[in-house]
């Protein structure tokens, strides 16, 4: 397990595995990962990343060619991540009708806040490079033809999809000051909005 502590201005790692290639370009990812959520995109240098990380410049540059490829390294864990928590609600809902959308849903009511702190941080660099954004538009288009295999209209399910991508930006960004249980129950209203059974949809 890795842990982090704080040395100077930079994240730094206690070192508790073996050096292998595998673990260092996950140590390095995950520092570049805390030094933006804690000091902003400007503050990824790969000086900074490879501090942190225990290793050298040149250790770096084995795993990561330049900043750019560092920034889409975070932004496809980050990526990942999210998408893993999407098919974990999925797996665990027996209603087949928009399931896809409705797991999207909830996997962004339930994000930890420090993924959503790592997110918003991110944010900037998203301009500076169309690989994070390409990849979000491939899962999209593969998570909307799931709404077209589990729905006979898709257009709910879209809504849905497309509300909680509003939720999700208000939170990263603050906008409307969106208090939890307000959060909280918008989510539901979306949940219940793609449910096969109108019993237990929100209205």
């Amino acid at each position: 397990m890795l842990t982090y502590r704080l040395d100077g201005m930079y994240p730094r790692v206690e070192l508790q595995r073996k050096r292998q290639p595998d673990v260092t370009r996950q140590r390095l990812i995950e520092v570049a990962a805390a030094l933006v959520a804690q000091s902003g995109i400007a503050a990824l240098t790969l000086d900074a990343v490879a501090h942190g990380a225990g290793v050298s410049k040149g250790g770096l540059l084995h795993h990561f060619s330049d900043k750019a490829a560092l920034i889409e390294a975070v932004a496809t864990q980050l990526h990942e991540q999210f998408f893993a928590a999407v098919d974990a609600h999925a797996s665990e809902d027996p209603d087949p009708h928009a399931r896809s959308a409705r797991a999207y849903v909830r996997a962004i009511a339930s994000e930890e806040r420090r993924e959503t702190e790592r997110w918003a941080a991110m944010a900037t660099a998203f301009f500076h490079s169309d690989a994070p954004v390409d990849l979000w538009r491939r899962e999209l288009a593969a998570a909307r033809a799931c709404d077209l295999r589990e729905t006979k209209d898709s257009d709910e399910a879209l809504i849905a999809r497309l509300a909680a991508d509003g939720l999700w930006f208000a939170r990263v960004f603050g906008l409307y000051d969106i208090d939890p249980a307000t959060f909280a129950r918008i989510a539901d209203a979306l949940v219940g909005m793609t449910k096969s059974d109108p019993a237990g949809r929100s209205g």
